[in-house]
């Protein structure tokens, strides 16, 4: 038996690896506050899920990722048991995250660490995947939550 490039495993197992480049993509591209890479993951109609706030559109996206990230020293976000379902042009993804936040300025410690849970809705595009609906929920926090504070006293 031989695959092709358009058999159904081979084709799931091209659109997984692709899938997850998107994923580790966002959480790299935040880290390095590479905003213009974290636009090649969103479609431009995306919306966000964060608890607190529902956004719509790319730019949005951006813009609140910026505002919240950009007071920080430095970030790193760890994913994993990543997920996938595939079906057609349609995938959903489910993933948890550690993510540590460090600010020197803060009034405590300046490190704060939040686990949670990404809940993604991509669409393939005519050139790669792109995610279309993501949903965050943390699930837990260690740490001087004053980090997240955008202004220091």
């Amino acid at each position: 038996m031989t695959f092709s490039a358009e058999s159904g495993s081979v084709r799931e197992l091209l659109d997984k690896s692709a899938i997850t480049e998107v994923i580790y993509t966002v959480a790299h591209a935040m880290d390095a506050r590479d905003w213009d890479l974290f636009a090649t993951c969103y479609a431009p109609e995306a919306e966000g899920d964060y608890v607190n706030a529902n956004v719509a559109g790319r730019e949005a996206i951006i813009a609140g990722t910026k505002a919240f990230l950009e007071p920080l020293d430095a970030t790193q976000h760890l994913v994993g048991n990543l997920r996938i379902t595939v079906n057609g042009d349609m995938a959903t993804t489910h993933a948890t995250f550690i993510a540590q936040h460090v600010r020197a300025e803060a009034t405590g410690s300046g490190q704060y660490i939040l686990g949670g849970t990404y809940h993604d809705t991509l669409r393939r595009t005519d050139a790669d995947w792109k995610i279309t609906r993501r949903k965050i929920r943390g699930m837990w926090s260690n740490g001087d939550s004053s980090v997240l504070t955008t202004s220091v006293s």
